[in-house]
């Protein structure tokens, strides 16, 4: 008697299952009941989704807007405050109105000769002095009428508007520094994407720089002000403009996060892509607007072009996972599905399965604090490991770019040609790095492997730069190419080696910290005595084959599932 109530009641269960799970009970093999389950990841219900399908090109094409943006802010400062010639203003009684570079005319060029004495090797005027008299007999004195500034390459900049030449030039660095200071809200920014969502966050930040920008810049175009308070507008301008790397890198992680673990790769190398393809953007705009209020207003409308798109930016299905936020992930879910043209009986009662095993494992779970859980968190020993490894891999990356892009200086070309070729070599080192992700060097093979073609490069520059400047060049543009590898692969390796809770928060000391490496490496390079200058280059491959050592501890990510969660409270426990 017992057996057959059990079998009755088997045979419902069984039932109950197959109406649940959209199985055909004469298709079922009922050996399946006596299986142990296999456990199912969340990345699994994304793959069946359409792991890199219409849904996601469609969002990423609109995400890597900010990229490009990103990329216009991080490259206005080299064409609105570039390093261009100039010379003294002639005595107004001697040539009126003097404000042509070059001679007009025999007579303009005569008494250019006359009043502003050459350089060393005789090919242009001296930039800061000129003859009281005219005599070349007479005393040198500084520019006492101002200066003349060659607008054929570079047109109007705010070199010329504010005069930062001469004695004034340090204070051209401020415009780049501050623009990567922008940078550092990311401390604080990331853990809060973490907390209410990647798209609540982005579209805070986006909205506060785009009226930030708006803003400053109004003033500064149509406000009548004096020359010392419109530079400390557009140092604020240029701090608010570095809060679109902070957007950017927010993206970033919900581009990986909008994918399954097979696609992170590639997602992560259209972003730096993008990237790339902003730098011929702005390269472009500047060719053709060549005035350095034109291209800020280019570049704010770039940044406004992201706004509308803001709405429908999806939120990451990962962090609605993470949060148990299960009515809006099942409509993400079917979003992303639908958009895909993918079948929901393929993912729907895996995605059941794995919800009622997530509901019933964080049934007795205790609800944190934010700051409990930062608690928790700093107590785990391994992920503050890992954490303090990835600022100091951050660090050096953007150390070591800065450093090794020097090396463009030493072309003879137009400045826009060689933004160009930069930008060329960079995407392929961006592709390159990212094939290389894919085969069995997996995530930290390509790393080790590309920075130590760095670290190659940055020992032979100051070896051969005395005596060949193009293979000086060469050399560098090779480099340049193995920290862009170097690059693409260590944002996808990071981004991979935290779980959810705190992917954003980690994320964004690892980039945070890279712009100090972006900010001391000029630092570096512009204090240091030339003589002492190759030392400052073996430091920094010093530097990077620590990186290396360091590396070799992480864990491999490559195809793991990004919901992975980390027991935080296993080491505190412990201890």
């Amino acid at each position: 008697m017992t057996t057959v109530v059990n079998n009755d009641t088997d045979s419902l269960n069984v039932h109950s299952i197959k109406m649940e799970m959209h199985i055909d009970p004469v298709d079922t093999n009922t050996s399946l009941l006596f299986e142990a389950p296999t456990p199912t990841s969340f990345d699994t219900i994304l793959q069946k989704c359409g792991g890199l399908g219409r849904f996601q090109l469609i969002h990423y094409f609109f995400i890597n807007l900010m990229s490009m943006s990103a990329a216009a802010i991080t490259f206005y400062y080299v064409f609105a405050a570039a390093d261009i010639d100039h010379r003294c203003r002639l005595p107004e009684n001697v040539w009126p109105n003097d404000n042509q570079y070059h001679p007009i005319n025999e007579t303009h060029e005569l008494l250019i000769n006359r009043y502003i004495p050459k350089t060393t090797g005789a090919t242009k005027w001296q930039q800061c002095v000129r003859y009281s008299t005219g005599t070349s007999n007479d005393t040198l004195m500084n520019c006492p009428n101002g200066w003349v500034y060659d607008r054929s390459i570079f047109g109007y900049t705010f070199t010329e508007e504010a005069n930062l030449v001469c004695g004034s030039e340090p204070k051209k660095s401020l415009l780049a520094t501050l623009m990567q200071c922008g940078c550092f809200p990311l401390l604080i920014v990331g853990s809060l994407a973490d907390k209410f969502g990647r798209k609540k966050i982005i579209t805070l930040v986006t909205i506060i720089l785009f009226l930030a920008c708006l803003i400053t810049q109004a003033m500064i175009q149509w406000v009548p002000m004096p020359i010392d308070i419109k530079f400390g507008l557009l140092l604020l301008n240029q701090f608010a403009s570095g809060l679109n790397v902070v957007a950017y890198s927010l993206a970033f992680v919900l581009m990986l996060e909008l994918t399954s673990s097979t696609h992170t790769s590639l997602a992560g190398n259209l972003a730096l892509i993008s990237f790339t393809t902003g730098e011929g953007f702005v390269t472009l705009f500047a060719y053709l607007a060549k005035d350095w209020q034109i291209l800020k207003w280019i570049n704010t409308a770039f940044i406004g072009l992201v706004i509308p798109y803001l709405y429908f930016m999806p939120e990451s299905p990962l962090y609605l996972y993470s949060k148990q936020d299960y009515v809006r992930l099942e409509s993400l879910l079917r979003r992303i599905s639908t958009a895909n043209k993918c079948d929901e009986a393929d993912w729907y009662p895996v995605y059941q399965e794995l919800v009622r095993n997530q509901s019933t494992a964080s049934a007795d779970d205790k609800e944190l604090s934010f700051f409990q859980k930062i608690r928790q968190i700093l107590m785990h020993g391994s992920t503050v490991a890992k954490l303090l490894t990835c600022v100091l891999l951050g660090f050096t990356t953007l150390l070591l770019y800065f450093k090794i892009s020097y090396g463009l200086a030493g072309m003879s070309i137009s400045p826009y040609l060689g933004i160009l070729i930069g930008a060329v070599v960079e995407a392929a080192g961006y592709i390159v790095g990212s094939l290389l992700m894919s085969t069995k060097l997996a995530r930290k093979g390509s790393f080790i492997l590309m920075i130590a073609l760095t670290v190659i490069c940055v020992i032979l520059i100051p070896i051969i730069s005395s005596r060949s400047p193009i293979a000086t060049v060469c050399v560098a543009q090779i480099g340049k190419f193995a920290i862009s590898g170097t690059i693409v692969v260590s944002w996808i390796f990071t981004t991979e080696l935290f779980p959810t809770a705190i992917r954003s928060g980690a994320n964004g000391f690892f980039i945070a910290f890279g712009r100090i490496g972006a900010i001391v490496a000029p630092i570096i390079d512009t204090s240091i005595n030339k003589a002492y200058l190759p030392y400052t280059f073996y430091a920094s491959a010093g530097l990077a084959f620590i990186i290396v050592l360091l590396t070799l501890l992480l864990p491999e990510t490559k195809s793991k599932s990004m919901d992975a969660v980390e027991d935080y409270a296993t080491d505190e426990n412990k201890a």
